[in-house]
């Protein structure tokens, strides 16, 4: 063994001290194997092509060449995403089973009784990305900013309405949110569909709506809808002319529609290390960037906690918004 300067003919207590050390590093390796020993598969509790789906994949494109094994996406969809996410929080905690979790893990729960808790059930990995909505309103309507939209909506009275893709949808709760906001209340019109409640809004039998921005661009850029403010913290740039509800003087609404990898609870922390290292290491690219900014999310990084924290504060949130307006399964 080479040193960089001369060493003395180590004392008995250091040469006990190094056989302690060398003892406790093997037994960290036998208690703690290389990780991963064979596939992983990510499981996405909704249908392929939604926003969850297709940022699954780019985390398994990603990790399968960082970890070393391949890494798959599994859809489990149904009863939004109760199935999926049941099914992950019962998998062996070894990190071999993973969930992308959006929004909708905490929202659902929140809603009514599931087999899971989003908290208690599941580690928290890391956040991967967040998308700001937009709010919309057809062509037709005698609005041309947020100020004069308000405005259209009081003016309709009980008629004013808003679309949703259904109760407890992101839209559905960020619309309350708002009119409550902004003192006006309005009728909530839930449809099958995303895509059916935003052509709701089209042809104009719904005054507003607040939609993902990435299925609302290509309509308000062919002109069938105007967009008149956005959600989050700061402008999307597929609309970078549309001001922020924060812009416009309401500095306490920002909503944005989040995405995060978790693994089932009981899964050691080096396993969740080292994933959250690969996590942030993949999706921390201009290339990355560039790809999730197209489909109008941004990426957002960080530690195990700061995903633990949104995540709880998150449930808290919608928990108490949900109980206070009476929102219930009908």
């Amino acid at each position: 063994m080479k040193h960089a300067f001369p060493l003395a003919a180590p004392s008995l207590a250091a040469a006990l001290l190094l056989a302690c050390c060398g003892s406790a590093h093997a037994q960290a390796s036998q208690d703690m194997p290389s990780y991963p020993r064979r596939t992983v598969k990510i499981v996405v509790p909704y249908s392929p092509g939604t926003s969850a789906d297709t940022i699954a994949r780019r985390a398994a494109e990603q990790l399968s060449q960082r970890l070393g094994q391949n890494v798959y996406v599994e859809n489990r969809p149904g009863a939004s995403g109760v199935i999926g996410t049941s099914y992950a929080a019962g998998a062996a905690p070894d990190g071999h089973t993973l969930m992308v979790g959006p929004t909708t893990l905490v929202i659902t729960p929140a809603f009514r009784p599931t087999p899971y808790d989003p908290v208690k059930s599941f580690v928290p990995v890391g956040q991967i990305a967040e998308s700001a909505q937009v709010v919309i309103t057809g062509a037709a309507t005698p609005a041309r900013d947020f100020k004069e939209l308000v405005a259209h909506l009081k003016s309709r009275g009980d008629d004013a309405s808003y679309a949703s893709p259904g109760i407890a949808s992101t839209a559905h709760l960020y619309t309350t949110v708002l009119q409550n906001m902004v003192g006006v209340k309005m009728r909530h019109i839930p449809a099958s569909s995303l895509n059916t409640a935003i052509m709701d809004v089209v042809q104009g039998s719904v005054n507003m709506m607040i939609a993902p921005i990435e299925a609302a661009r290509p309509l308000v850029a062919s002109g069938k809808l105007k967009a008149i403010a956005q959600t989050g913290g700061a402008r999307s740039p597929l609309l970078p002319a549309v001001p922020t509800l924060a812009e416009l003087g309401y500095p306490n609404y920002q909503l944005a529609v989040w995405v995060g990898l978790y693994a089932p609870a009981g899964t050691p922390d080096p396993i969740v290390a080292r994933l959250n290292r690969e996590l942030k290491a993949a999706f921390d690219t201009e290339a990355m960037r560039a790809s999730l900014a197209d489909t109008g999310f941004e990426v957002v990084l960080g530690t195990p906690e700061d995903l633990g924290r949104l995540t709880r504060t998150e449930f808290e949130r919608w928990s108490r918004i949900i109980k206070t307006e009476g929102i219930s399964p009908e």
